[in-house]
Parts: C-alpha cells; structure tokens; sequence
C-alpha cells in the first residue's frame, strides 16, 4: 500500500452533502461523473446502477468521494455508533476547532460534545454527524 487513495461517502441528500463538505468544510469539487454500466453494476452488486459521483479534496490532498444513487435497492438507514464495530468515523484535523465547532452549531450540525483536550494533552477534538449520518472527528493539535 501507498496511500489511503479517498473515503466514500453515500447520501440521499446530494444537496445537503454539499453545503456541508463543500461550503463548510472548504473542500473543492474536482470532478464529477454520472455512472452507470456493467462495470458499476458488478462492483455495487445490483443490475442498472445509476449513479452521481462527486469528488471534493481538501487543502491537504484529502477526497471524499460523495455518492448519489438513483436507484438502488431500499436499505434501512445505518445505525451506527461511535462504538460499533467495523469503520465508524473519518477524522479531519483542523486549524482552529472552537471556531469550527461554532460556526458549525449555528448550522445546525449536531455533536456529541463541545471540543475538549484528549487525555494526553496533546489534541483537542469532538465528533459531530454529517448530513449523510457518518461520524466525523474534528481534531485541533495543541
């Protein structure tokens, strides 16, 4: 391996993912594509997938890879939690957290805390939910 390459992310709200990703968090869209085709179809694992691909990048270099279908099977939202087994969160590290978290609460962004200093002292950090329900860990390096 060389390097984690993006995080995809699926959302029924392509709109909201958005505002979110782009307008809030500054990551800059850099491409995007309607898919569809057997390809697509083996990898997602349903006949005639359709599906928008939106592709953002951080300062840094980081993607997140937003994905909209329109037309896959209905599957009851995930219940993750901060706990659950497998993959629960990504983890951003920012520049000014308290700003952050802020501007992000008069948006309506719901967190499980206020930003606190980690047991260690070394970073300060929260988790919030994105529109599209993943967590999302904001850490600030002291």
């Amino acid at each position: 391996m060389s390097k984690i390459r993006h995080t995809g992310i699926v959302t029924n709200n392509l709109k909201k993912s958005l505002i979110f990703w782009n307008k809030y968090l500054k990551f800059k869209i850099f491409k995007q594509a309607d898919e569809s085709g057997q390809l697509i179809d083996k990898i997602m694992l349903y006949k005639d997938v359709k599906v928008k691909t939106i592709k953002l990048k951080d300062s840094s270099g980081l993607i997140i890879e937003l994905l909209s279908f329109k037309n896959s099977p209905r599957i009851k939202q995930n219940k993750i939690k901060p706990y659950s087994i497998g993959i629960t969160h990504i983890s951003l590290t920012v520049k000014n957290i308290n700003n952050l978290y802020k501007f992000l609460i008069k948006r309506k962004i719901r967190f499980n805390s206020e930003p606190r200093v980690s047991a260690d002292g070394k970073v300060i950090m929260t988790y919030c939910k994105t529109p599209e329900g993943a967590f999302l860990e904001l850490v600030e390096e002291i």
